[in-house]
């Protein structure tokens, strides 16, 4: 997919429908496919009700590799969940523009945090998972300045209600982690991963 200059030994699969994923692994140059996963995720959350944030976004991530790791035998399958919390409140994707004035004006000022799971199966079978967690301080922002936001940038489908990756970054006075695990794929422990396994190496470019 994309550009890719490493061909992996062992085929790689994102099992995401997330584009920024998908750009964050081809500027690796990886070569990869995507098959997104069909879970019910609202399903699963109602069962989580008592693990932490970072519990459900490993859990998320590894069922949705799960899911396409068993109809995609010998391959390496990477599931991602992002996780946006304040305080553990769970702001999800706001998908109109009333919830997402809702959420800007309630991360207004504030520090919340970006949790993003990630997990790597292969036939079926658990390799590894983990996650990574960003602290975002977003700017005092006033109604005016939330609402001409959400109309330039349109986030209606980012958890947080913005596009960190595009002009949401402006939204921000102070970031602490990286940018990867801000857009969803923790990208530096997954490579570690993946040469771990010998699924690639420097040889491979």
């Amino acid at each position: 997919m994309g550009n890719a200059t490493i061909t992996p030994s062992i085929p790689i699969i994102l099992a995401s429908a997330s584009k920024i994923r998908s750009k964050i692994l081809q500027k690796t140059g990886m070569e990869f496919s995507v098959i997104i996963s069909d879970i019910d995720e609202d399903k699963l959350k109602e069962n989580m009700i008592k693990k932490s944030i970072p519990e459900m976004a490993i859990i998320l991530a590894s069922e949705k590799a799960l899911n396409v790791s068993k109809t995609n035998p010998n391959s390496y399958v990477i599931g991602a969940d992002q996780i946006c919390n304040l305080n553990n409140n769970i702001f999800s994707k706001p998908d109109t523009m009333d919830k997402a004035i809702e959420q800007l004006k309630k991360l207004s000022g504030k520090t919340h945090k970006q949790t993003s799971g990630i997990s790597l199966y292969f036939n079926s079978k658990l390799i590894w998972s983990g996650y990574e967690e960003a602290e975002l301080t977003m700017y005092e922002l006033n109604e005016k300045e939330i609402i001409k936001y959400l109309k330039i940038d349109k986030p209606f489908n980012s958890c947080g209600s913005y596009k960190y990756e595009s002009l949401g970054i402006n939204l921000f006075s102070k970031v602490t982690g990286n940018n990867e695990t801000i857009q969803g794929l923790p990208i530096i422990e997954l490579l570690k991963q993946l040469r771990k396994n010998k699924v690639y190496s420097i040889n491979n470019m």
